[in-house]
């Protein structure tokens, strides 16, 4: 793992865009008119298929719908996700080192910064970390929905921990270990953060 290979995977669309995908990007109010717009063409084009009515001029006002809202859907999407993907802050490719596990969650740990690509910027300040004392200030189900910064004695560093299932981890990345013991994240928002897969940095790496 090279830091140069993680800073290929954020300025990478379609990687950005695949991860971005297992978030719920569309629930937002900026699709809703597009959706209407196909909704109510298509069950006019079927209304008048089914009255055998589908070869009419009738056919043109439904058609136009729906070919209006596929065009602003397709639109409505690409500025979407092209907003998010560009957001500061978002989509930054970083090194976790796994704190321990528990309740079948592992709790990992990880920079924001600039040197959120090198693992040995972890170590110093994590060796006075315990889970213990993370899971004292928060709680399981506060660390399955956000990142948490946990503050660490005599440092000024910015470390942040995330519980991630075992079963995700072990989906995306079962050899992980191997890494020496690091964990590849992809850090989208303080709700969502995937396991990197290893076939995802082979790609940039080549």
């Amino acid at each position: 793992m090279k830091p140069s290979d993680f800073e290929k995977l954020e300025k990478d669309t379609f990687f950005k865009k695949t991860y971005l995908n297992k978030t719920p990007w569309w629930k937002t109010l900026a699709m809703l008119p597009p959706v209407l717009l196909l909704f109510v063409g298509l069950v006019g084009l079927l209304y008048l298929l089914k009255s055998d009515m589908l070869i009419s001029v009738y056919m043109i006002p439904y058609l136009l719908l729906f070919m209006l809202g596929t065009i602003w859907l397709k639109a409505v999407k690409r500025n979407i996700q092209k907003t998010k993907m560009s957001a500061d802050g978002s989509f930054l490719v970083c090194i976790g080192k796994p704190l321990g596990e528990k309740a079948g969650y592992t709790y990992v740990a990880f920079a924001k910064d600039n040197r959120r690509h090198s693992p040995h910027y972890l170590n110093t300040p994590l060796k006075s970390v315990s889970l213990d004392e993370v899971l004292a200030k928060y709680p399981l189900d506060e660390l399955k929905k956000d990142t948490k910064r946990i503050e660490i004695e005599d440092s000024n560093a910015e470390i942040f921990v995330k519980a991630i299932s075992g079963k995700d981890i072990n989906k995306s990345n079962p050899q992980w270990e191997q890494n020496e013991g690091y964990l590849p994240l992809l850090y989208i928002d303080d709700r969502y953060s995937f396991v990197i897969k290893p076939k995802d940095i082979r790609l940039v790496a080549k």
